[in-house]
């Protein structure tokens, strides 16, 4: 590997060369990015462990098994998946999006499987285009 150029330092984590402020102390070897995302990543489970109960690794886990994505919309997030939950048992069922966990569960489903089994039936084969037909909403100008 190169060295860096003056006034610059290799993060012995992430391995960019950095220039001397990202380091703390004269002989911090791990820039402050690393160590905010360390920080971060312990807050987290210390979280999810203190609230939902589950152990260490134990999100890392489920996050594997389900893919990495959502478990409603199966889609990969940048931002870390919520920790979905029954409201009136406090059961952990999985990692949702935050617009799946909030939106559609938490506001619209309320932990209601025969609404979800509705709205499915719903989306599926619409009333107004069994009485109507397919008509367009056309914006007025």
């Amino acid at each position: 590997m190169t060295d860096c150029k003056k006034g610059f330092k290799r993060c012995e984590k992430c391995r960019l060369c950095r220039a001397m402020r990202f380091y703390t102390g004269a002989r911090g070897r791990v820039c402050t990015t690393c160590q905010r995302k360390a920080r971060s990543r312990a807050s987290h489970a210390s979280r999810v462990q203190a609230t939902y109960g589950l152990q260490p690794g134990e999100y890392d886990e489920l996050f594997r098994l389900q893919g990495g994505v959502c478990a409603i919309c199966r889609q990969a997030r940048t931002a870390r998946l919520d920790v979905d939950h029954c409201h009136r048992t406090g059961v952990v069922r999985g990692l949702c999006c935050a617009r799946c966990n909030r939106q559609l569960l938490a506001k619209g489903l309320r932990d209601d499987p025969e609404i979800a089994r509705n709205a499915a039936e719903y989306l599926e084969d619409p009333p107004a285009v069994r009485l109507i037909g397919q008509r367009f909403f056309r914006p007025s100008t």
